[in-house]
């Protein structure tokens, strides 16, 4: 095998389903690590990502719409449940044997996927139906052009960033969502990290107007930190994460 060989196995394509396999939580530690710092310096991969949170914050918004899409016909799961029951059946113990044991992670991935397509077509459905007529078109003219926020950016030094790994973390009010452990966990299962991580440092933030939480997490290299500065209500679902950075950590801290 050739050194180009090698490096593609340590390196596998930054494809959507690895990136969605690192939201979901189905990679080891070592695994993760290596795909969030090859993110960071990939634009691609960074606006995939971002677009998977999105679908997840779509998805749990239509869920929690009692106006969404309605639950699938019966007839329709239970032919795809028949039909991949008879193509397993069909297998021979041979091909099933050299086939790669399937994660559960990865069967509720799939169920999960195969629900979102299901709810998507719905409320296509839904849009094209109910959608009104197209207005006339008018000439552009200045009260159409709004003025784009400026990028978000973490409002703190490195300093100060540092200094809070010296206080004990401040998730906001006790009734903060952040401030459930259980929560804290999930958000962290959504920023591609394991529910355990500690968090080093954490405290109320707003950027370009919106409120949140910013954390500071163990870094993915020797004597670096992770900050993300997340929503409120940061969770694995959604993160709402507002803006993220990497700075080194001073010696002996």
């Amino acid at each position: 095998m050739t050194g180009t060989d090698h490096e593609s196995d340590a390196n596998p394509p930054l494809t959507v389903e690895l990136l969605a396999d690192l939201q979901a939580g189905l990679l080891d530690d070592d695994a993760a690590a290596d795909i969030r710092r090859r993110v960071r310096t990939d634009p691609r991969a960074a606006a995939i990502l971002r677009a998977l949170q999105q679908v997840r914050r779509d998805l749990a918004a239509a869920g929690a719409d009692p106006a969404s899409a309605p639950h699938p016909p019966a007839e329709v799961t239970a032919k795809i449940v028949t039909a991949l029951r008879a193509a397993a059946a069909s297998e021979s113990p041979a091909t099933h044997a050299a086939r790669p044991r399937i994660r559960p992670g990865k069967v509720l991935a799939g169920i999960a996927g195969f629900c979102a397509a299901v709810a998507a077509i719905g409320v296509g459905t839904a849009s094209l139906v109910t959608a009104p007529s197209p207005a006339p078109s008018t000439p552009t003219t200045a009260m159409h052009i709004t003025v784009s926020t400026p990028p978000p950016v973490i409002p703190l030094s490195h300093q100060q960033i540092l200094e809070l790994l010296q206080r004990t973390p401040d998730y906001g009010p006790v009734d903060a969502a952040l401030a459930d452990p259980l929560r804290r966990a999930s958000c962290l299962t959504g920023l591609g990290y394991p529910a355990s991580t500690q968090i080093l440092g954490a405290q109320p933030i707003g950027i370009n107007a919106r409120p949140g939480v910013l954390l500071v997490v163990p870094g993915d290299g020797p004597g670096t930190v992770a900050v993300y500065a997340v929503a409120l209500n940061c969770s694995a679902a959604d993160t709402g994460l507002l803006a993220s950075t990497t700075i080194a950590r001073a010696p002996g801290s």
